[in-house]
């Protein structure tokens, strides 16, 4: 359920920056994704291109990026900025971590072409 969540937030930015008819222009919406999201990157392309041309945007692309997070090890105090899911310090190994996340999904930007 969190992809309708994300995916009207993408159609929301869309339109307020396209207008609310359908559009003619081509268009790629780029989005930052936490690794830690119960969503994948592959599930909300494919939700979004089915849904994209009943909303009016059947010229517009998806581009999931990955969203940097910092993740704090409580044992060798170390930050690390990851992008991909961790269990553990990657310096050095501890599972005493925390993850320092204030978004799970944004809207970056919109490329009209």
């Amino acid at each position: 359920m969190h992809e309708t969540r994300f995916i009207n937030e993408i159609f929301a930015s869309l339109k307020q920056r396209l207008g609310q008819g359908p559009v003619l222009a081509k268009a790629v919406v780029h989005v930052r994704l936490s690794p830690f999201s119960h969503v994948t990157a592959e599930a909300l392309q494919s939700i979004f291109g089915e849904l994209s041309r009943v909303e009016g945007f059947k010229d517009v692309w998806l581009d999931v990026l990955p969203l940097a997070i910092l993740l704090e090890c409580k044992n060798c105090k170390k930050v690390t900025s990851i992008t991909k899911k961790v269990f553990a310090c990657p310096s050095c190994n501890s599972a005493n971590i925390s993850v320092q996340m204030d978004k799970e999904f944004f809207v970056e930007s919109i490329d009209i072409k």
